[in-house]
């Protein structure tokens, strides 16, 4: 499988993981610092879900208009990518760490 799908597959993985564990956090009230979210000033686990599937579909629509636009200029893509998916999965891991408990 080429590299660039690998990195695609674990960013979209590791930000659906990402929002089904947030969505848990928030259902069950267990204290998650997400300053995004926590802007909005959301109270309902149900609005929080739905802010914050539309967060990552605009994430994913920027990065994947970047990616296209490096496509253009003959860069190269991974350069963009390999930096989201390392955050996705530092992310990924201490959303697990912090649930621990549960």
């Amino acid at each position: 499988m080429d590299r660039l799908k690998v990195l695609w597959f674990i960013f979209i993985l590791g930000n659906i993981y990402d929002v089904i564990v947030s969505f848990i956090a928030w259902h069950y009230q267990v204290v998650e610092l997400n300053p995004v979210i926590n802007l909005f000033n959301i109270q309902s686990p149900i609005l929080m879900l739905e802010t914050a599937i539309g967060l990552k579909l605009i994430l994913f629509a920027t990065i994947y208009w970047s990616t296209k636009i490096f496509d253009k200029l003959n860069l190269n893509k991974l350069a963009i990518l390999l930096p989201f998916t390392i955050v996705t999965l530092i992310v990924v891991i201490l959303d697990t760490y912090n649930l621990s408990p549960l």
